[in-house]
């Protein structure tokens, strides 16, 4: 009597195909997780802009009084605790935000820091002087707005520093 069922080369067949299946589809599910924290990076850029914009509507002044020229895009030194603290009405210093109004939620409850996706705090450039023009993380790109916002993105996080990784509000 012959007992039917699979060989072992059948088996292994099924077992290579699965594989493969599984490597293209967890590729798949990486990238389209890397896509959501972009999308997730650029929707809160454009909040802190708009609240800075909110901001700047209510007071006729940007919010941070701490720089007397443009505040330049410093992706090395990128804390944004004073103007995230002004726009969420949680400063400590003097009150630049005297009605209160909150014009940017919290991210994290109690807390100033405002954070991209991976971890790192958004970079916030600032139009100081008011001549309507930012200067562009290159360095040498001058950009028409009051307010730039920055995020260094993931592969900064993986030690890869490539600043094509950048993901940038006004793009």
């Amino acid at each position: 009597m012959k007992t039917r069922g699979f060989t072992l080369i059948e088996l292994l067949v099924v077992m290579v195909i699965l594989a493969l299946l599984m490597t293209f589809g967890s590729k798949g599910l990486r990238a389209a997780r890397i896509n959501a924290k972009k999308a997730q990076a650029r929707i809160e850029m454009k909040s802190i802009e708009t609240g800075v914009m909110a901001y700047f509507s209510k007071y006729g002044k940007l919010p941070s009084a701490a720089f007397d020229a443009d505040r330049p895009f410093d992706l090395e030194a990128s804390d944004n605790r004073d103007v995230i603290g002004v726009l969420m009405a949680q400063e400590e210093d003097e009150p630049l935000n005297p009605a209160g109004v909150v014009f940017l939620e919290e991210q994290t409850a109690g807390s100033v820091r405002y954070t991209d996706p991976w971890g790192h705090d958004y970079i916030i450039s600032l139009d100081t002087d008011y001549d309507g023009l930012l200067t562009a993380p290159d360095g040498t790109t001058e950009l028409r707005r009051k307010v730039g916002v920055v995020s260094i993105g993931l592969f900064e996080t993986m030690n890869r520093n490539n600043t094509n990784d950048y993901i940038y509000s006004w793009q």
